[in-house]
């Protein structure tokens, strides 16, 4: 089958303005789509317009400076953007490309240009800018907002930690009122029950004699149940103590006092009593726990030295896997049974060998005081073999 093409009309309606110019610019030719956009008449634009016409300041500098100059070098230039200008002032933008047509000597006959309106592919493109714009105004904003979630979940994790950390706080505080109320009870109640019963005999007795003696008893138990109370006020006033202020210490400065202190004890027991604190030799914490907490310690270690070996107590600090210091005493010396006696190792009036010393006041004390201020005493020992305290401060490293 043979088509009959119109090739004019083709031209003359083809979606793309089309149009020849002159060397000079003067525009020779168009078909009617160029005329559509522009909105002028073939007779206004033929040999009367150049395509500078067209264009606004700034683009005939461009056109001048740019276009041409890249045109003549390369012969044909593709899809450059400009601003056309219609006939009643309105601009639109376009794509041109150009191509030059020249003689068999080379020399230059005419140039067609084909330009594209892309009005709509502005429009396009810049609703794809604002849509990119917002999509990053709406990116930074979830940044913000994610932010803001991680701020708060740092915030709210670490509100749980201290609230975990109270909440132990209240434990320890409970099993601390809990413990005091039983040896309250305990303690307490042996010796005022003696005393009623002195009371008694004492009214009933009509002999002076044993109204004496019954007196003497009466003054023996006042003195225990006075002692007793000492010790309960004491520990009260430990844990009560929430203002205790926390002096910077030396380790070794406080171990030396001690020595002082019990310097013919030492010298009676013939103990070797050696101390390495180099891995934390500081520490932020109320210097009188500290005088106590190793005097206590020490003086057990000698009270309770093995007959049958040299007694050698060695006091040494650490930094556990929380950055905490750990106060360590180490002896070589009776030992407890843990098994039998540790539920009970820090109650008060607690005693676990037949020493005419033993009193069970001063681990009870230790352990009062180290939880005060939020620290825990655990202990290892063996039977015959020697015990070790580990103390964990839970201060920072000065």
């Amino acid at each position: 089958m043979i088509y009959n093409i119109d090739y004019k009309e083709l031209y003359n309606n083809f979606p793309s303005g089309y149009f020849c110019s002159l060397p000079d610019g003067t525009i020779i030719d168009s078909n009617n789509r160029f005329l559509d956009l522009t909105n002028y008449t073939r007779e206004e634009v033929i040999g009367k317009k150049k395509i500078t016409d067209f264009l606004s300041q700034g683009g005939k500098i461009y056109f001048e400076n740019v276009f041409s100059p890249a045109l003549k070098l390369k012969g044909t230039i593709e899809e450059i953007n400009f601003n056309f200008i219609k006939k009643e002032g309105i601009k639109f933008p376009v794509l041109i490309n150009s191509v030059e047509v020249k003689d068999k000597e080379g020399i230059l006959l005419f140039t067609q240009s084909a330009i594209f309106n892309i009005s709509q592919r502005k429009k396009y493109e810049q609703e794809l800018l604002i849509a990119k714009r917002k999509a990053n105004d709406l990116s930074n904003e979830l940044i913000d907002i994610n932010k803001e979630l991680l701020s708060r979940a740092e915030l709210i994790l670490k509100q749980k930690s201290q609230l975990e950390e109270f909440n132990l706080h209240l434990e320890n505080k409970n099993r601390q009122l809990s413990s005091f109320a039983h040896i309250a009870s305990h303690n307490l109640r042996a010796p005022v029950s003696n005393l009623m019963a002195l009371k008694d005999f004492y009214k009933e007795s009509t002999d002076l004699e044993d109204k004496g003696m019954l007196f003497s008893k009466v003054e023996i138990v006042i003195s225990h149940l006075n002692d007793t109370l000492s010790e309960l006020i004491e520990s009260v006033k430990i844990q009560g103590n929430e203002g205790i202020t926390h002096d910077p210490i030396i380790f070794d400065s406080i171990f030396h006092k001690t020595l002082e202190i019990l310097d013919n004890q030492i010298l009676d027991s013939k103990a070797v009593v050696t101390s390495n604190f180099s891995e934390s030799p500081n520490i932020e914490y109320p210097i009188l726990y500290m005088e106590s907490i190793m005097l206590n310690l020490l003086s057990n270690s000698i009270r309770y030295s093995s007959p049958d070996r040299i007694a050698k107590i060695h006091f040494s600090t650490e930094i556990n896997n929380n950055n905490d210091v750990m106060f360590i005493a180490k002896d070589n010396g009776l030992g407890i049974d843990l098994q039998k006696h540790g539920h009970k190792l820090f109650g008060l009036n607690n005693t676990f060998h037949r020493h005419p010393d033993s009193k069970g006041v001063g681990l009870f004390m230790t352990k009062t005081q180290i939880e005060a201020i939020g620290g825990s005493i655990t202990v290892e020992s063996e039977v015959d073999k020697g015990t070790t305290f580990k103390i964990v401060l839970k201060k920072n490293i000065l």
